[in-house]
């Protein structure tokens, strides 16, 4: 046998391989599509990832808190919105069927819905949406946010006391008390009004901070009209005054107050992760007893292996310093960078799972198509026509599809199209016909040793098959593309 029949029999052989490895993507892929494969080992490897890992799975209350919080995360509108469907009856009536039919497996083999009551969920869910989502569904900004709304609040009572008790100290006649307490009473209602505004979400921290400075000054201002600095009193008063006005004006003072009043990611985790005191904190205002509810409902269903990523995810974004806002920004991109790690584990994870799928579904194929390897090269070697004929429609092949790759849905439908008009005219040496059948002595009885070869045949077609059409389409194009470069006729120069 020489060179040239050889690399025919190999193109014969990468060409049916094609062919059954096209129907092994297509029957795979319902499979993938009805059971929702995608779609359910997201969902429990973010369950995973809740979990810190298999160890978190085996405490119970710990395993149900990181359920009901996957339940939670994608029942948060950032993800559920993921999960749209295509609109029109023929798509709404086929994934209407896909789900009843999933419905039907999970009833019959009795496993379990990761979507709780949902008939799905997303196939692939963007780093940035599940860190949004965990955060919302979390309320870990709104913590923050009202920890701050108490301590400004609690500030701004500590500063109107120690503005009152320099007014008090002043000794001032009683013809000027009145006028001063009406001024501290303007003070006051303004200072409130701030802090109003704060809790409104009308403008940021600092900003408020600047509002209550600026009311502060017109209040010094007016105050020194009936306090004259010769007198004792008003120069004690300017002196005080100054010393709580360097509060809110001084760079060094502003930046530690604002330390103060805005909770720092990693401690505010710390405190939840160790114990209940920020809820305490929350807990003192009775205006915020709802968000204190909300903390206190969310810190029960937060698994503990939970707190402790996200504290260290916090520490992190602290790292590189800057304001709070920066603060946040960063811890967002930490859970996205945790995220994708954690989806390229489960990414490798899925793989591996889909290619024992994928052996399982070559071998049960190669054995209903009775595509018995050792059998079609036998086949392909003994007979010229059935060879030449083959490698003619894998030619064709070929050529109708030199640029094409087997990476999408449209690109592996035109190529199936190709091989099924190749299937009208060829019949390929596997199937059940008389040539193929086992091989029985004259009674009838099973021949043990052709059995055992056969079965051999099965399992290399089974992992040929297994190997997927896009591995075989390229090993054809490039199998061709030799045997053809080898048939060139030499040039001018070279001869």
């Amino acid at each position: 046998m020489n060179l040239p029949v050889i690399i025919d029999i190999i193109i014969g052989l990468v060409f049916i391989y094609l062919t059954l490895s096209l129907l092994a993507s297509e029957i795979q892929e319902l499979i993938a599509t009805v059971l929702q494969w995608r779609a359910e080992h997201l969902k429990k490897s973010i369950e995973v990832l809740i979990s810190g890992g298999s160890e978190g799975a085996k405490d119970p209350v710990q395993f149900q808190r990181v359920g009901q919080l996957a339940h939670s995360i994608y029942a948060n509108p950032i993800i559920k919105d993921l999960n749209q469907g295509a609109k029109g009856v023929l798509s709404e009536g086929f994934r209407s069927v896909t789900h009843r039919m999933g419905d039907f497996y999970r009833g019959v083999t009795g496993t379990k819905n990761v979507f709780d009551n949902k008939s799905t969920g997303p196939s692939y869910i963007p780093a940035e949406c599940f860190s949004a989502s965990l955060l919302d569904t979390l309320k870990i900004y709104s913590w923050l946010s009202s920890i701050s709304k108490t301590r400004l609040e609690r500030f701004k009572n500590l500063q109107l006391a120690q503005i009152k008790l320099i007014g008090e100290s002043l000794n001032l006649p009683d013809s000027t008390k009145p006028i001063i307490e009406q001024e501290f009473g303007w003070l006051t209602a303004e200072f409130n009004r701030v802090i109003e505004d704060y809790k409104n979400d009308v403008g940021s921290l600092n900003n408020s901070l600047d509002r209550m400075s600026e009311k502060l000054g017109f209040y010094i201002k007016d105050s020194q009209v009936y306090l004259p600095e010769t007198e004792l009193a008003g120069r004690e008063f300017q002196r005080q005054m100054a010393f709580v006005k360097a509060r809110f004006d001084s760079e060094v003072e502003r930046e530690a107050l604002l330390g103060q009043l805005q909770p720092s990611l990693s401690n505010l985790l710390n405190t939840i992760r160790k114990s209940q005191e920020t809820v305490a904190e929350i807990r003192e205002s009775k205006e915020d007893s709802l968000i204190y509810k909300q903390i206190q409902d969310t810190l029960d269903s937060m698994p503990e292996s939970l707190k402790r990523s996200l504290y260290v995810l916090a520490q992190r974004a602290e790292k590189g310093g800057g304001d709070a806002q920066e603060q946040l920004e960063r811890f967002q991109k930490e859970i996205e960078i945790w995220f994708d790690q954690s989806m390229q584990r489960a990414t490798g994870v899925y793989k591996r799972n889909a290619k024992g799928v994928a052996i399982l579904l070559g071998t049960a194929i190669a054995i209903a198509a009775n595509a018995d390897t050792i059998n079609i090269t036998n086949r392909l070697s003994k007979d010229s026509m059935l060879r030449s004929t083959v490698n003619l429609y894998a030619q064709q092949l070929v050529e109708k599809n030199a640029n094409t790759k087997l990476d999408t849905l449209a690109s592996l439908t035109k190529v199936q199209q190709d091989v099924d008009r190749a299937l009208d005219n060829v019949a390929l040496p596997f199937g059940w016909s008389e040539p193929n059948r086992l091989e029985r002595d004259r009674q009838g009885n099973l021949l043990w040793p052709a059995f055992i070869e056969k079965l051999f045949g099965w399992i290399l077609s089974g992992v040929a098959i297994s190997m997927g059409a896009g591995f075989w389409f390229e090993a054809l194009n490039k199998i061709i593309n030799i045997r053809n470069a080898g048939k060139k006729p030499p040039s001018a120069t070279e001869s």
